[in-house]
């Protein structure tokens, strides 16, 4: 059985003891950080007569973002943005509007897009399902099945057996710009894409067991609270689904490892906060990232909220920072 994995997205390479900025300078980063991003593959459902994708496994996801978060724990500039660009603007492609125009938008969604002639390829793919009718119902049923599943596109592809009427699954909102699977020559016969509706969640993130959680209005800049204070930064890893559950199992892990490495001193770095939040490229979801702290940041360190990089605009769909309930150690670091 195929299994979704995650997206590999290295851990800036600033290895052993960093200094860092002076107290009240935000942690820095580069233009060599988003440059230095991964492309991350846009696709989406397949063609053709399959019925079904690739199966989504939660322990999957979670054994390698472990074994991500736990590579090293070297501080380094966080995935973080500044500036707030303005969003790019949409290009329809809207066909003739047919069934998609009367289809009913299923409980705790919204319709983001209506009656277009292509199918959504995006980097938050997860997976796909084929369905007997032309049912949002049923893709909204079999998206909330699948972890961390937030978006799903529904449309009928024509192919040279007939009409398949698809659900393909994302981890992130998409939009029209996104919907760029247009159809293709396949053996001859011109394989097309028509009725295509996009339906996203209302649903906020979900609360975690053991952690306090706060919706920020940016992802967090964390810094040194006073001067000689341990850099706060313990990295971040990226994930294709969006569970902040799956973040606080790496925080925990990491946690773990790190107490199983001792420094000279006998000490350890124990993470007692995560955000997570969702990176926008060029107004698409591009990928899930969570960054690790030693301490909690409230929301006025939420101070990163867009940024351009290489004729790309990055910016925060979404963020939420999680504060771990029982603190670990003497800011951060744990003394055995």
């Amino acid at each position: 059985m195929n299994l979704i994995g995650v997206t590999s997205l290295a851990i800036l390479s600033l290895l052993g003891t960093t200094i860092g900025s002076p107290v009240g300078n935000p942690q820095e980063f580069s233009e060599d950080f988003f440059e230095d991003l991964p492309d991350a593959q846009a696709t989406g459902a397949p063609y053709g007569t399959e019925t079904g994708g690739p199966f989504v496994d939660r322990s999957t996801i979670v054994e390698a973002v472990v074994a991500q978060a736990t590579a090293t724990d070297a501080p380094g500039a966080d995935p973080a943005l500044t500036a707030t660009p303005n969003q790019p603007t949409e290009s329809p492609k809207f066909c003739k509007r047919t069934v998609s125009s009367e289809a009913i938008t299923p409980g705790g969604y919204f319709l983001v897009f209506s009656g277009l002639s292509g199918a959504t390829q995006a980097s938050s793919y997860l997976t796909f399902h084929s369905i007997p009718a032309y049912n949002p119902d049923l893709c909204a049923t079999r998206c909330d099945s699948i972890v961390g599943c937030r978006f799903f596109n529904l449309y009928i592809e024509r192919n040279a057996s007939g009409e398949v009427i698809k659900c393909s699954f994302y981890s992130l909102k998409s939009t029209t710009s996104a919907a760029t699977n247009v159809g293709q020559f396949r053996n001859g016969f011109h394989v097309t894409i028509n009725n295509s509706n996009g339906y996203a969640k209302y649903q906020a993130f979900p609360a975690v067991e053991g952690f306090a959680m706060e919706r920020l209005r940016g992802s967090t800049n964390g810094k040194r609270l006073n001067l000689g204070d341990p850099d706060p930064y313990m990295g971040y890893t990226s994930i294709q689904t969006s569970d902040p559950s799956i973040c606080a199992i790496a925080c925990e892990q990491k946690t773990a490892y790190n107490s199983r490495h001792l420094s000279p001193s006998n000490t350890y770095r124990a993470c007692n906060f995560f955000n997570f939040y969702s990176l926008n490229k060029n107004g698409e979801g591009y990928m899930t990232i969570c960054s690790f702290y030693l301490i909690p940041f409230n929301s006025s360190y939420a101070t990163n909220h867009g940024y351009s990089s290489g004729g790309n605009i990055y910016t925060i769909a979404e963020s939420y920072g999680y504060t771990r309930n029982l603190q670990q150690g003497d800011g951060g670091i744990v003394t055995v």
